[in-house]
């Protein structure tokens, strides 16, 4: 009868632990939805030919956003 005891605690406890991680995942998207937007930066007009960089699928978004300086020094190098 122990057994079951252990076996009932132990799927509380990974349902309560899945109840949190939704629960916070849930959290951390209202939160990117509602915080203010970054600097918008556009990006310079080009009146020739494109980039030979630029790929052949949909076209350029021409608003750029600028990455604040803690997002860029979290970078690899």
């Amino acid at each position: 009868m122990d057994d079951y005891r252990d076996l009932v605690s132990a799927a509380l406890a990974l349902f309560c632990a899945g109840v949190i991680l939704v629960a916070g995942h849930l959290l951390i998207e209202w939160h990117a939805r509602h915080a203010e937007p970054g600097i918008e930066v556009e990006a310079p007009k080009s009146g020739g030919s494109p980039s030979p960089l630029l790929s052949n699928g949909s076209p350029p978004n021409r608003k750029m956003i600028e990455l604040s300086t803690e997002v860029r020094r979290k970078r690899p190098t």
